[in-house]
């Protein structure tokens, strides 16, 4: 687990909800402070469908225009958190690249806004106590280099 402090924070806003870059997302949370406290549990309600669905949770872009329009206005949130999750797709194939030890877990990007800065927290969540590191820090060093890759600054805080 690693913390960022986003740079640009203007600019990763726009791009966060203003363009589709994260819209494959999974959601599992997301919560903003504007005027009224939005908490919003992101687990599909699986009779609301008329066939059926083989996932737990929305994408971001199934509910970005909803939280765009929640902070959308003259005056920004005073907080906000989303927290997303890299796909089963996705997690197997960068797990199998980055070892060759039979690991699984969960990817993680928790996005917080607060006192007008923004943090990314990268976690790899293993399903086993994992001794050695390395996975962990290599999913750390990908999540940075995944901002840079879409000219955002950011710079590592802390674990």
């Amino acid at each position: 687990m690693q913390v960022f402090e986003i740079l640009e924070v203007k600019e990763f806003t726009k791009l966060l909800f203003m363009t589709d870059i994260f819209d494959k997302f999974t959601v599992v949370e997301a919560e903003f402070h504007t005027f009224v406290k939005y908490d919003i549990n992101c687990k599909l309600n699986k009779p609301y469908f008329d066939e059926e669905e083989n996932r737990d949770f929305c994408t971001w872009g199934e509910i970005r225009p909803i939280c765009f329009g929640i902070i959308k206005g003259k005056r920004r949130p005073t907080f906000f958190k989303l927290i997303f999750k890299f796909s089963e797709e996705f997690k197997r194939d960068w797990i199998k690249s980055n070892t060759t030890k039979d690991i699984d877990g969960d990817l993680y990007l928790n996005i917080r806004y607060s006192d007008k800065e923004m943090n990314l927290i990268s976690s790899f969540s293993p399903k086993t106590f994992l001794l050695d590191r390395e996975i962990i820090n290599a999913f750390d060093l990908y999540v940075k280099n995944m901002f840079g890759r879409i000219n955002i600054t950011v710079e590592e805080t802390g674990e």
